[in-house]
């Protein structure tokens, strides 16, 4: 007869085989689980190292040519551009915080086209009026009352500093080589020295007040009243980087630069550059990214009384400026590059 105690062991029984079944059942899904983490991570080693030796190529293959592109750049110029622009005479106009090493590498090409070198004309960062103290002093220069608006005297400066370029390579004076300028007084307040028109002795004073720098060419005077030689070519170089915006100055200045006269010829043979900047996370976050120089030059009036470069940092921009250097003194201009609004890579040759 069943007892009391019986089904006291019977229920033990029963609670103890559920504990072992459920142990053992736990047991053998963690095993299968462990098992599929295993695989899986197995399978993402073999993965990554995958990546690792298709990155190994990939960089092996960037070094290749960044190799050839440094080895074309040294070797090449010289094959490719030899005596292209012989004694054509070439003034660099550059903003301060463009690429210095990019505008060294342009002046090897220019070098080894046997340009005669007349130096850089660098706009400096004062032009772009952030303090008080360089508002005075640029009103002072151009002979403006205090409290004058900054956007205004910086404007006056850039059509200063234009007249006394357009003066300089076409060897007539200032008032005659374009519109007529802002002002016409030096810092002192003195009038010009003999043989030096207004717009000169204007940019002696932006010189003297740390406006514009002045670098001279090997051999050459630093004097910034004789700038360059008559029929020189200019390269006005700017971009992302410089120190003041090229809405408010580069852009400007190529327009003053290419003023057209009666005869609607510019008056300056212009070439404008810039470097291919990769686009920043800043640039894709934003709705309306700024363009830059070139871009903004290209969509403007004056885009065809100019030639444009966009990607002065690559051996083919510097190629593709030293050409078209060269078609300026044809009245040939086109925009070169890889950027919004170029035609081609390197100018096409002459038919």
């Amino acid at each position: 007869m069943l007892n009391f105690r019986f089904h006291i062991v019977s229920l033990v029984a029963v609670f103890l085989a559920l504990a072992i079944g459920i142990i053992m059942g736990s047991t053998v899904i963690d095993r299968a689980l462990v098992d599929t983490l295993e695989d899986q991570q197995q399978s993402l080693r073999s993965d990554l190292d995958d990546l690792s030796e298709e990155n190994a190529t990939l960089r092996g293959e960037l070094g290749d040519l960044r190799e050839g592109g440094e080895r074309l750049a040294s070797e090449g110029g010289a094959r490719l551009l030899d005596g292209m622009l012989a004694d054509v005479p070439v003034l660099v106009v550059a903003v301060r915080g463009v690429d210095t090493g990019v505008l060294d590498d342009l002046t090897t090409l220019l070098e080894t086209s046997g340009a005669a070198e007349q130096g850089t004309l660098w706009l400096t960062d004062r032009m772009a009026l952030a303090d008080e103290d360089a508002v005075a002093d640029l009103a002072e220069v151009l002979g403006r009352e205090e409290g004058a608006d900054a956007d205004e005297l910086r404007a006056a400066a850039v059509e200063e500093v234009a007249a006394a370029v357009r003066g300089a390579v076409t060897e007539v004076g200032a008032d005659t080589a374009g519109p007529a300028t802002t002002t016409t007084l030096p810092a002192a307040g003195e009038g010009p020295a003999e043989g030096e028109t207004p717009a000169a002795s204007v940019l002696l004073a932006l010189r003297e007040n740390g406006f514009v720098e002045y670098d001279a060419p090997d051999g050459g005077t630093d004097d910034v009243a004789d700038l360059a030689a008559p029929g020189s070519r200019v390269v006005l170089v700017s971009g992302a980087t410089a120190a003041v915006p090229d809405a408010e100055l580069a852009v400007p200045l190529a327009e003053a630069l290419v003023a057209a006269d009666d005869g609607g010829v510019p008056a300056v043979a212009l070439l404008a550059a810039e470097r291919q900047l990769p686009p920043t996370d800043e640039d894709e976050d934003r709705e309306d990214p700024q363009p830059g120089m070139v871009e903004l030059l290209r969509d403007d009036d004056v885009g065809d009384r100019l030639a444009t470069v966009d990607n002065l940092d690559a051996f083919a921009g510097r190629v593709a400026a030293v050409v078209a250097l060269q078609d300026l003194g044809v009245g040939r201009r086109g925009h070169y590059g890889v950027g919004p609004g170029a035609q081609r890579l390197v100018p096409a040759p002459a038919e």
